[in-house]
């Protein structure tokens, strides 16, 4: 059935097209309500956020301005206990001002404590009042801290140092020194510092103040006190002028007087920049009866030596130090030279050159442990008399404190011009030392003579307990005449010598006591009075006659060879040949360094006919300083027991018993000598050579 179509009436279709058009309307009105919802909570979100912000940083400002600071005194002392490792305390009021251009805080009574492995009965600092401020300005607009004042009032401050170098104020490993922001105004009224190191052996007690009138003069700020180091009694005063409104542009003058014992040190210098203690120069004297004394004041390793007194230009910047042109006397030798030292290395490193125009040789005497000369320069601190031990033997026995050559490093070297010497021909000396980790060099250790040179190496290992020494010296070229007075003299020669040894111990003498290896020496030719060589023989009418006589000929001397083995402190005898025109000369003994006694025995051999001979061997012992000659008896009795029954046969057969056909061969020389070049302690191989002298004939007789 057909459905008639109305013009009013809409299709199903058109129903819903219009449906869908309204319900994407009302999508897209209600997206475009809710973006404008949302930037408008996002404004709203941001003013809020100002809004609360201002709030409450008003909020903080009048917290802060009215705030009671005394209820923070727990907050800012574990503040401050945290960053020092070590608690600390404000008991008394803490004032603090922030809303000026100069923010300062007070605070009274202040403790600070030492960590866990000091005494807890001690504060590491008590501070009655301490007071700063600081220019806000200069620190906003420049980034510079400028401090207007700083106030300590009642402090005492504990600085504590134990045998392993801890420090209870250990709190970074910089050693550049305090570098503080410039302090227009600095006072310290009623201070007092005590320090107790283990390491120096000090124990100081001083006071600390300030005077900022401008009529305090160089004495305004004043650090005075006394003590015990290394239990001499200690002194010490260093002052410096006022330092009210002190330039940091300029440098800050400063002076120092330190006692100790018979050490005295004076300082006349200023601070490079105020405050940056880093960095300042100084004209310095030092003087003392010892330089090793220095190391309790400066902790720095130096040997012992006669009294001294030097100058220097001391510099310092950061961790080196320089001393420049330094110049003075150590005991009546000139000294002169430069010096730096670095702290900052471990262990601390020192360099030196120094240099003598003229060296006494008894000066070098407490470098090697020798008892100081009995006299010193004009002017100097006495000499420490000699430890009781020092004395009892010839061979040095001041231990090496292996300790203190395990603190430093050092490459030194050393020139003297011109030695002086009473009792030995020198003209030179020359030696350069490594200090490497306890190992100490010698490397090399020259001295030169008028006529000929001793060179060696000496290697002392301190890193254990017992210091191990290596020893390899030479004697070149030396003329025996040099050391004769007479004229001429009695024997003349060029000697060549070597030595090696290996010894332990903490002393020269210790050492030698268990010194182990050769010593070996040559005379490849030369000339010796005809008498001492006819009494090596025991020739009673030769000998003893030219003696009588006063006869000074000499004979030639082919060569001489002495060799030694060395082993635990004893050097024996393995070869003595000295052969001479007249005599071929042997023997045989020791010498015993650990008590510093010989016991040698000589046997001359005529190689001519010879009447009134006893042949007997000639010995020498007993004591180095006091050795005793004399003549073997067992020899001598026999022979003279053959004498006598001779003599009851006829009584000129006695004679027969002192006659030596005189059968002694010329020793091989050049055997001798190459054998010497190759042993275990080698000469130079010399080329024998007679000296020019007048033929014993035509000498004259006295």
């Amino acid at each position: 059935m057909a459905t008639d179509h109305h013009p009013g009436h809409r299709s199903i279709w058109e129903r819903d097209a219009d449906a869908f058009t309204r319900h994407w309307r009302r999508l897209r009105d209600h997206a475009q309500a809710r973006w404008q919802r949302t930037r408008w909570s996002w404004s709203l979100f941001w003013r809020w956020a100002a809004t609360v912000f201002v709030v409450v940083l008003l909020s903080a400002v009048a917290w802060l301005y009215f705030l009671d600071w005394n209820t923070m005194r727990g907050p800012v002392g574990r503040y401050l206990s945290h960053r020092l490792g070590r608690e600390v305390k404000i008991e008394g009021d803490l004032k603090v001002h922030l809303f000026t251009w100069t923010p300062n805080l007070t605070a009274d009574r202040v403790t600070v404590r030492n960590p866990d492995w000091v005494s807890k009965d001690k504060l590491a600092a008590d501070i009655g009042r301490f007071a700063i401020a600081i220019e806000l300005k200069p620190l906003l607009f420049r980034g510079k801290t400028i401090l207007p004042y700083v106030t300590f009032d009642k402090a005492s401050v504990l600085v504590v140092r134990d045998l392993s170098g801890r420090t209870n104020w250990e709190l970074g490993k910089s050693k550049d020194g305090f570098d503080l922001p410039p302090i227009r105004r600095f006072t310290v009224s009623d201070g007092h510092v005590t320090i107790d190191d283990a390491v120096r052996k000090m124990h100081f007690e001083g006071t600390v103040n300030s005077n900022e009138t401008r009529g305090a003069g160089d004495r305004a700020f004043q650090l005075t006190g006394d003590g015990t180091l290394n239990r001499n009694k200690f002194t010490a005063d260093v002052h410096g002028g006022a330092l009210l409104n002190v330039d940091s542009s300029k440098p800050y003058r400063f002076a120092a007087d330190v006692h100790s014992g018979s050490t005295h040190i004076a300082a006349d210098g200023a601070i490079t920049r105020p405050f940056h203690f880093g960095q300042f120069g100084a004209k310095v004297t030092f003087e003392g009866a010892s330089m090793a004394d220095l190391y309790y004041v400066t902790g720095l390793v130096l040997p012992p030596s006669p009294p001294y007194r030097l100058e220097s230009t001391l510099t310092r910047d950061g961790e080196i130090y320089r001393f420049e042109k330094m110049h003075g006397v150590v005991g009546q030798s000139d000294l002169a030279g430069d010096m730096m030292v670095n702290a900052g290395q471990t262990p601390t490193y020192l360099q030196a050159r120094l240099g003598s125009q003229r060296l006494r040789f008894v000066d070098l005497g407490p470098f090697i442990g020798a008892r100081p000369a009995a006299s010193s320069a004009k002017g100097l601190p006495p000499a420490k008399p000699a430890a009781p031990a020092a004395s009892a033997f010839l061979l040095p026995d001041t231990p090496l404190n292996v300790d203190r050559v395990r603190q430093m490093n050092a490459d030194v070297t050393y020139d003297a011009a011109k030695v002086e010497s009473q009792d030995f021909p020198l003209r030179d000396f020359h030696m350069h030392l490594l200090l490497d980790n306890g190992v100490m060099t010698f490397n090399p250790l020259t001295f030169g003579f008028a006529r000929g040179k001793l060179s060696g190496r000496i290697q002392v290992d301190a890193r254990q307990a017992t210091p191990v020494t290596d020893l390899d010296a030479r004697l070149t070229n030396l003329q025996l005449a040099q050391f004769m007075k007479e004229t001429p003299p009695p024997v003349e020669g060029t000697l060549e010598a070597r030595a090696k040894l290996h010894a332990v111990g903490n002393s020269i003498h210790k050492a030698a006591s268990h010194a182990s290896g050769a010593v070996t020496f040559v005379v490849p030719s030369g000339r010796l009075r005809k008498s001492f060589a006819e009494l090596t023989g025991i020739d009673v009418l030769n000998g003893v006659g030219l003696l009588i006589a006063g006869d000074k000929s000499d004979t030639d001397l082919r060569c001489a060879v002495v060799k030694f083995g060395a082993r635990d402190g004893t050097l024996q005898s393995e070869q003595l040949v000295v052969d001479t025109d007249p005599v071929k000369i042997t023997g045989k003994g020791s010498i015993n360094l650990r008590d510093e006694t010989m016991a040698l025995e000589v046997k001359g051999e005529p190689k001519e006919f010879r009447i009134g001979r006893i042949r007997a061997p000639i010995t020498v012992g007993g004591p180095w300083d006091r050795p005793s000659v004399g003549i073997k008896a067992s020899g001598a009795l026999a022979q003279g027991g053959i004498a006598a029954a001779l003599g009851l046969i006829n009584p000129f057969a006695a004679i027969l018993a002192f006659v030596d056909p005189g059968l002694a061969k010329d020793a091989n020389c050049a055997a001798l000598t190459s054998g010497a070049a190759k042993g275990a302690a080698p000469v130079k191989p010399v080329k024998a050579k007679h000296p020019a002298r007048v033929k014993p004939a035509k000498r004259t007789r006295h």
